[in-house]
């Protein structure tokens, strides 16, 4: 395979004539050339995987000051809402004092504003400078904020804790790439691919990997699994 002008990989001509000419005895070059180009980017996803795939350390490097950018954030969010329901902070704005007080004593009746999660504790909490409808907003936000930004940390922290103990070379369909050879040949040729040894799809699956130089040992067996995988896919 060779770069593509994206940076990814794609076949080259001798390649691509190799694989044409074990489809071309049953199937049409419109078709031919669908089937390629979406194996090419199942090759392209294998040569990836075996010379270009990040360490763990890689990917830990990355996330790290990610992770501790949100911690850090999260860290300032908790002590504002602790501040603001607590002590008040310097949110409250002087010439507020008194202009929406009312707005506050008419919730519930009518009044302008309409808190959906707001309780008397609440209210009580926030000093006589700080009874603002723009204050208690920062307040709701900053919790809905922080809440969010420690899901994300979970999120990361969790993909990140995959990559451990990765194996830097997985056996031959461990990543379902013979199952995705299997199920595109199906879309586009309309018909099932065979286990024959040195059949049309047993050809195409051994080229595929001697383009990106995989070990394929014992093919007849990938393919069995990955045909019946896809038999099984089809029926549901």
């Amino acid at each position: 395979m060779i770069k593509d002008p994206y940076g990814g990989w794609m076949f080259d001509l001798d390649e691509r004539e190799a694989l044409t000419d074990i489809l071309k005895a049953k199937f049409d070059s419109k078709q031919i050339d669908t089937f390629l180009e979406l194996l090419q980017f199942i090759c392209f996803q294998m040569k990836i995987w075996n010379e270009e795939l990040l360490s763990y350390q890689d990917v830990k490097g990355y996330a790290e000051p990610i992770l501790n950018s949100i911690k850090k954030t999260t860290d300032y969010l908790s002590l504002l809402e602790k501040e603001q329901l607590a002590k008040g902070v310097p949110f409250g704005f002087p010439h507020f004092v008194g202009s929406d007080f009312d707005s506050w004593d008419n919730l519930g009746q009518g009044g302008t504003v309409a808190w959906d999660h707001f309780v008397d504790s609440d209210f009580d909490s926030l000093d006589k400078r700080h009874k603002s409808r723009h204050v208690y907003s920062i307040i709701k936000n900053t919790e809905a904020s922080r809440i969010s930004l420690e899901e994300l940390k979970s999120l990361i922290e969790r993909q990140l804790q995959a990559w451990i103990n990765l194996p830097t070379h997985p056996s031959a369909d461990s990543h379902s790439h013979v199952f995705d050879m299997a199920k595109r040949y199906f879309e586009i040729f309309h018909e099932m691919p065979t286990t024959t040894v040195e059949g049309t799809f047993y050809n195409v699956v051994t080229t595929a990997y001697e383009t990106v130089k995989l070990p394929f040992d014992f093919p007849e067996r990938k393919i069995r699994q990955a045909i019946k995988k896809l038999k099984v896919t089809i029926a549901h």
